[in-house]
């Protein structure tokens, strides 16, 4: 796919001139940037070397394609041509937003122009729709692509005559419909805006093979992967913590990913939230890969705001009269003072698994194919923020690209009568918003076998497809 005119009789003009220029400079500010940051960390530096080409050589790609589409489309109309220097213009400035903040974005304290009304969204609504207009853009190549290669298959073998050249006026309507069809990634990104932080309580009921009568009908709320920084603010978390609040949970698990890889005070409203979340039984957590900058730190605090972090350990509950089990491990990192076990091991390390009913949170759910079977009664897990891009079919079921590779997304999985649930999470982490994929705040009803049937997932979904990426001593998200 080349970055030159598609057609001949358009040259490109001095405007997408000065967007191609552009973007090779914005590329080398992030490598700039990127060099920078490696004084300070050596493991960013290289996940951002990895992530330039993987995330913004698309963009660039779409960009700049668009704007050429743009300038034939224009060119084809002379009336509007007047618009392109103001088009241009136009996202130029929105480029600069996106890098401003992009660059800024892991900075303590927030640049509070980057973050005002109206502003807040435009880098992340600006670059998804590029991301989209790309994948688009590969799509329709692939079209065009393979319908020549049929056309021309059919005329050697029916010794068919030619297609007759597209006439200019059809070009022209040809142009002017893609220019209009390329609006739409934009328009689906401005209403992924509004999806992003739209918080929900979901609630589920969930029969557990042998789970006791005693705690038949238990309310556990499940939160994960709340990404505490930028546009997870203050007022969002408060309203997060009421609607938890609201849904009467008997006990309250999280699934790790509270912070960002990020330094500073800015994660301090999390814990004025949590503070206020109420529950019985109190509030349990593990953390995930994204909690390890200073996890000592971050387990004090949590600890203060009334959330207990189990790390690679177990502890008993009484529950109604009923002693129960829960256990939380450790995302497993390297590099970082923590020692990289596999998930057998540690889950080995637990003890035995008694008569007590057993509840165990791990963040990512992919571990679930690696410990042994009936470890527990129920794993609760995040990390894959439900696909964050998709289409949702149903409450637990999506269509996204995280479950397409074969990685499990969300929803209820079942290996013999060990369960796992993964909630949509509540905030999220890189491509910049959710997009058809909402956020949840999970309510899991648990039942015990005499009880109606729940809504579960058959055992098929995981014994039948079994991951195709299994959790790996050392894996990290990018």
């Amino acid at each position: 796919m080349a970055l030159a005119p598609q057609h001949p009789d358009v040259t490109p003009s001095s405007f997408y001139r000065r967007v191609r220029r552009w973007q090779i400079a914005f590329h080398c500010i992030l490598l700039l940037a990127v060099l920078v940051l490696g004084i300070w960390s050596y493991r960013r530096f290289l996940f951002f070397v990895v992530l330039i080409p993987i995330a913004f050589t698309p963009f660039s790609y779409a960009r700049l394609r668009l704007q050429q589409d743009v300038e034939q489309a224009l060119h084809a109309m002379r009336p509007t041509a007047a618009l392109l220097p103001i088009l241009t213009g136009l996202g130029l400035f929105f480029d600069a937003i996106m890098i401003a903040q992009a660059l800024t974005a892991r900075l303590g304290s927030p640049v509070p122009i980057l973050q005002s009304p109206g502003i807040a969204w435009l880098g992340a609504i600006w670059y998804s729709a590029h991301v989209l207009l790309f994948v688009g853009y590969v799509l329709l190549d692939f079209a065009r692509w393979s319908r020549r290669r049929l056309t021309r298959a059919l005329q050697q073998w029916f010794s068919l005559p030619h297609e007759a050249p597209v006439s200019p006026e059809r070009r022209q309507f040809l142009q002017q419909v893609g220019v209009l069809g390329a609006g739409a990634p934009f328009l689906l990104s401005l209403s992924g805006a509004k999806l992003t932080y739209d918080f929900r309580v979901e609630e589920r009921e969930l029969t557990l093979p042998h789970w006791p009568p005693a705690l038949d009908g238990l309310r556990v709320a499940h939160l994960s992967d709340i990404h505490v920084g930028g546009a997870m603010n203050r007022d969002r978390l408060l309203r997060m913590a009421a609607l938890t609040n609201n849904a009467r949970p008997d006990l309250v698990v999280h699934t790790g990913d509270f912070l960002t890889h990020r330094r500073g005070d800015f994660d301090l409203p999390l814990y004025e939230a949590l503070a206020q979340i109420r529950a019985p039984y109190g509030q349990w957590a593990c953390l995930g890969n994204h909690d390890f900058d200073r996890p000592e730190q971050l387990v004090s605090r949590l600890r203060e705001a009334g959330v207990i972090t189990l790390r690679d350990t177990l502890t008993t509950l009484s529950l109604r009269g009923q002693s129960v089990e829960i256990g939380g491990i450790d995302f497993p990192l390297r590099g970082l003072g923590i020692q990289a076990r596999s998930y057998t091991q540690i889950v080995q390390s637990l003890g035995p698994r008694g008569p007590l009913p057993r509840l165990l949170l791990i963040h990512d759910p992919r571990a679930f194919a690696t410990i042994p079977d009936g470890c527990a009664d129920l794993v609760f897990s995040g990390h894959t923020h439900g696909g964050q891009v998709g289409i949702q079919l149903g409450q637990d079921h999506a269509l996204t690209v995280v479950g397409l590779v074969g990685i499990p997304d969300q929803g209820i999985f079942q290996r013999k009568d060990m369960m796992m649930f993964i909630t949509r999470c509540v905030g999220f982490y890189g491509y910049p918003m959710r997009l058809g994929i909402p956020p949840e705040i999970a309510l899991l009803t648990l039942r015990a076998p005499q009880s109606q049937p729940s809504r579960t997932m058959p055992a098929s979904r995981w014994e039948n497809h079994p991951p195709k990426s299994s959790v790996q001593d050392g894996a990290e998200e990018t």
